[in-house]
């Protein structure tokens, strides 16, 4: 989730990959031929007025130049979810025949943005009453495209290099959530594959297997927003497998239809990988939808959830959009914890999640859907990662007490207690950092399931730590 003023970036990732194809689907748009001989490759990672949570956030990106020479590195559209990207970063797509050379500023196109709020302000945004959760198109987008000055950047021939720009949402929200893309935008050169940038980025993309090549190690994850070719490689970790179809781990494992829970990395020369994969269903009859839980209502077993994501399209559902579970009393309805990792070691959670009376405001659950659109009927309710940012306030190694945002503080919770532990991964772009690097007051984004508790603080079993 992201609050106004504590989440720090929303930010567009460009690597630029010797002569090495991202895998992403061509879906996200047609490249045309640069006459060079390296690679761009697009992805996505997440920094908004105040006391406002915005619960989803879409952006279509239409394009992306280098200046001088015009030089494109993408075309066409695709549309990201930012609120995952607290932590995470979302490979987009790959530009092939870059020339080499100094590059003195990159544009960037944006279409579209859509922002799913609870408004916690004194009063009104704009129709959205106080207390209220609402799907909003940001007024005055006139701004929707921004050119970012770089300075001494070069891609030299066949070699593989980065810029990550980054777009800030204090500055690009104004206060009745007006949105303009030429703000608050900066740019920092960062290496593929180096310090700082995970070797898992995207984590828990959950999609429907298909076109599976065996020749090549290669496969389709496709979901609500996209597609992705993923090449599974030998550092790829397959969990959670049945043993009917998987009897040792491997490419053999994957089956056409099957959902899974994929984290994408990217490797040194700008290709990407499924890292880690974790099975979730054997097949797509009933569709996985995530979200984070707004609201609670156990005596009527219901409880509400804004979707940031769908396992297939078609499915009446979209993202963004409010929807109320409606689960049956266990074992019809089954309450379980999704496998937990820090990249491809297992994290032991603490707490408990096996009925409805865990539920809790904040939690990221993922719902099997058996049927229904505006009310669906859920036979599997299953914890999954939260993402939530907020300030540092107090530490007291393993753990890091965060400031909440404004949708659980209103529920009697004043603090966040990310639990860490030596799988946990930390990192910042461009260095590496440990729990030591972690001051008072600094904000910092947190991944991991989130656990129900009485008291006024509430547990995080943290998998990545992200200093902002």
């Amino acid at each position: 989730m992201l609050r106004i003023q504590s989440i720090r970036a929303l930010s567009v990732l460009i690597l630029c990959a010797a002569l090495a194809g991202c895998g992403a689907s061509s879906q996200f748009g047609s490249q045309p031929q640069n006459n060079g001989n390296s690679s761009v490759v697009l992805a996505m990672t997440d920094s908004p007025p105040s006391l406002v949570t915005i619960l989803s956030a879409q952006v279509t990106l239409t394009g992306a130049t280098l200046t001088p020479g015009n030089i494109s590195l993408f075309s066409g559209s695709t549309t990201v979810e930012l609120t995952r990207l607290q932590t995470d970063i979302a490979y987009l797509a790959t530009a092939t025949s870059i020339p080499a050379g100094n590059y003195t500023a990159v544009t960037l196109t944006f279409a579209n943005p859509l922002l799913t709020i609870e408004n916690d302000t004194p009063s009104a945004i704009g129709t959205c009453q106080v207390g209220s959760i609402c799907t909003m198109v940001p007024t005055a987008t006139a701004n929707l495209s921004t050119t970012v000055p770089l300075t001494a950047f070069t891609i030299a021939s066949a070699s593989t290099t980065g810029l990550l720009i980054d777009v800030n949402l204090d500055n690009l929200l104004s206060t009745s959530l007006g949105a303009d893309f030429s703000v608050g935008t900066t740019v920092t050169p960062f290496t593929p594959a180096g310090a700082g940038v995970p070797l898992a980025g995207a984590e828990d993309v959950v999609g429907q297997v298909g076109n599976i090549n065996a020749s090549n190690n290669a496969f389709t994850l496709t979901n609500a927003t996209g597609s992705y070719t993923l090449k599974v490689g030998s550092n790829s970790t397959f969990f959670q497998f049945p043993q009917v179809v998987c009897s040792a781990p491997g490419f053999g494992c994957l089956q056409s239809n099957q959902i899974l829970s994929v984290d994408i990395g990217i490797q040194s020369d700008g290709s990407i990988v499924a890292r880690n994969l974790l099975f979730e269903d054997a097949d797509s009859s009933d569709a996985e939808v995530e979200g984070m839980i707004t609201s609670t209502n156990v005596g009527s077993q219901q409880f509400n959830i804004v979707v940031q994501s769908i396992s297939s399209g078609n499915t009446g559902l979209t993202i963004g959009e409010p929807i109320t579970v409606q689960y049956s009393t266990p074992p019809q309805t089954t309450f379980d914890v999704d496998f937990t990792h820090a990249d491809n070691l297992q994290v032991v959670t603490t707490g408990l999640f096996a009925a409805p009376a865990d539920l809790v405001v904040g939690q990221q659950v993922s719902i099997r859907r058996s049927s229904g659109s505006n009310i669906v009927m859920a036979d599997r309710v299953r914890l999954r990662s939260s993402r939530i940012t907020g300030t540092v306030q107090q530490l007291g190694a393993p753990n890091i007490y965060l400031s909440v945002p404004s949708v659980i503080s209103g529920h009697g919770v004043t603090q966040i207690q990310a639990q860490t532990s030596t799988p946990t991964i930390y990192f910042e772009i461009g260095r590496t950092i440990v729990i030591s690097d972690i001051g008072l007051g600094i904000p910092v984004s947190v991944r991991g399931p989130l656990f129900n508790s009485s008291g006024v603080t509430r547990p995080l079993v943290a998998t990545r730590v992200v200093l902002k």
